[in-house]
């Protein structure tokens, strides 16, 4: 991971405005644009986005690297108020650029030029763009906590919560097992990843508690992946309360998975926050037998998140820009004007696909972060 810089963030967001701008002109066809003419509106804010998403790139590379958080003194309060997780403009921007890509795409190449498969194209294009849409702004733009997450935020500014010492000792990603003799790795979706914290109990050594990405749905797992990972490169070693709601019986009144997962936070005596979540095996021994006894809040101490690194994750956007680029010179006889309406349709549809499918390989991707952060072990079968 590397350090956020003022640079890499004007260069993104000019990139993803270059894009915003060639997406809009593609409705500009429907105005009186000539069916097959070239598209200068369209190229040169496409070519300007390409400049400076590689500037980005450039800018991202040569920034500092992500170190961790310098040690504080230990905190004997804990913060009454817990920060919810920051909210990532330019993941919205940008998984609304990818979503619309279809259909401002096959709308440039039709052109109102009357083909029924152009007509069809576009229709199906834009009732998924306007479908998919409010899924994103809602989860980007709505609440970035969950309401397991939020029932201990609502108790800890009510001034009591579960809690207990720990140190956070290392992050750990567990693979399932895999043919290892023929070299396939498992896929991404089934490692999982947690933080291993060392409770700082009196009872001897008590096995360590795995916190894991916060729960949520859509965008939100997505979410809490990334934060789970920015507190992996920047938290390990440091001392922490790990907090539970007071009203922890609550959050299992309806259970969905038989894992029983409970709201948690992780409040450093740096004064961040890390929302994550605790299977039964973990929680079960703190809060059933009372080790983890209530404490009180104190109104007068704030968790803030943690500082957010640069978006850049190099095997996420290293392909997903290739693909973008690809989609660039698939549209670019289009929007040279050199190819007949029913090719130039074509071209444009695979290179709206190219775009989304490079949106959902980097949304999906970004996640992993540095492998470096992670120590790896393989999962047991039951």
């Amino acid at each position: 991971m590397r350090r956020s810089t003022p640079l890499a963030r004007v260069l993104g967001a000019a990139a993803l405005l270059c894009a915003a701008v060639a997406l809009g002109a593609t409705q500009a066809a429907r105005a009186g644009t000539a069916t097959g003419a070239a598209r200068p509106d369209i190229l040169i804010p496409l070519l300007a986005a390409g400049v400076l998403a590689a500037g980005w790139v450039l800018a991202v590379r040569v920034a500092p690297l992500v170190e961790p958080l310098p040690a504080a003194p230990a905190r004997t309060g804990i913060p009454a108020v817990l920060a919810a997780v920051r909210r990532d403009p330019g993941h919205l921007a940008g998984a609304l650029l990818f979503v619309w890509a279809p259909y401002a795409a096959a709308a440039a190449a039709y052109a109102g030029s009357g083909s029924a498969a152009g007509s069809l194209i576009c229709l199906i294009a834009f009732f998924f763009a306007i479908g998919t849409s409010p899924y994103a702004l809602r989860d980007l733009l709505g609440r970035q906590l969950g309401s397991a997450e939020r029932l201990l935020r609502e108790d800890a500014a009510a001034g009591r919560v579960h809690a207990v010492r720990v140190r956070i000792d290392r992050a750990v990603r567990e693979d399932p097992p895999g043919p290892a003799a023929t070299g396939i790795r498992p896929p991404r979706a089934d490692a999982s990843r947690r933080l291993e914290l060392i409770p700082g109990t009196p009872d001897g050594a008590p096995p360590p508690v795995g916190f894991r990405p916060m729960s949520g749905s859509g965008f939100r797992t997505l979410t809490g992946d990334k934060h789970l990972a920015e507190a992996a490169a920047q938290l390990v070693g440091h001392e922490a309360w790990l907090c539970w709601p007071a009203r922890w019986k609550l959050a299992l009144a309806a259970p969905t998975d038989r894992r029983f997962p409970l709201p948690a936070a992780l409040v450093t005596d740096s004064g961040h926050v890390v929302w994550g979540r605790t299977f039964e095996e973990d929680w079960d021994r703190y809060l059933r037998s009372g080790a983890a006894p209530e404490h009180p809040t104190d109104p007068g101490l704030t968790a803030v998140p943690l500082p957010r690194p640069a978006r850049f994750v190099p095997r996420a956007h290293g392909r997903g820009l290739l693909a973008l680029a690809a989609a660039f010179l698939t549209a670019l006889p289009c929007l040279l004007g050199l190819v007949t309406p029913p090719v130039a349709l074509f071209l444009a549809v695979s290179a709206g696909l190219l775009v989304l499918g490079a949106g959902l390989w980097i949304s999906g991707s970004a996640t992993r972060a540095d492998p470096r952060l992670w120590t790896v072990r393989e999962q047991t079968r039951p």
